[in-house]
């Protein structure tokens, strides 16, 4: 058990480089207001997806139609 629990640890160290960031992109809004371009577009009937651009970093985000909401995050 304890051999277990040691291996776990290990993996759980040696792999947190692997997620991705997460860092508060917050809102569509912001991240506009923060220098990023709208480069792609994309909508169907319960949300609309956007590919911003800045420099070299891309965002997505999705806007939820029916309930407003929006996630971004780094692909």
């Amino acid at each position: 058990m304890k051999k277990i629990f040691i291996y776990l640890c290990l993996l759980l160290l040696l792999s947190s480089n692997v997620f991705a960031a997460d860092i508060s992109y917050n809102s569509l809004n912001e991240n506009l207001k923060k220098g990023y371009k709208i480069t792609k577009e994309t909508s169907s009937q319960k949300q609309k997806t956007f590919t911003l651009k800045k420099n070299d970093e891309i965002l997505l985000c999705v806007v939820f139609l029916n309930d407003h909401e929006t996630e971004c995050w780094k692909p």
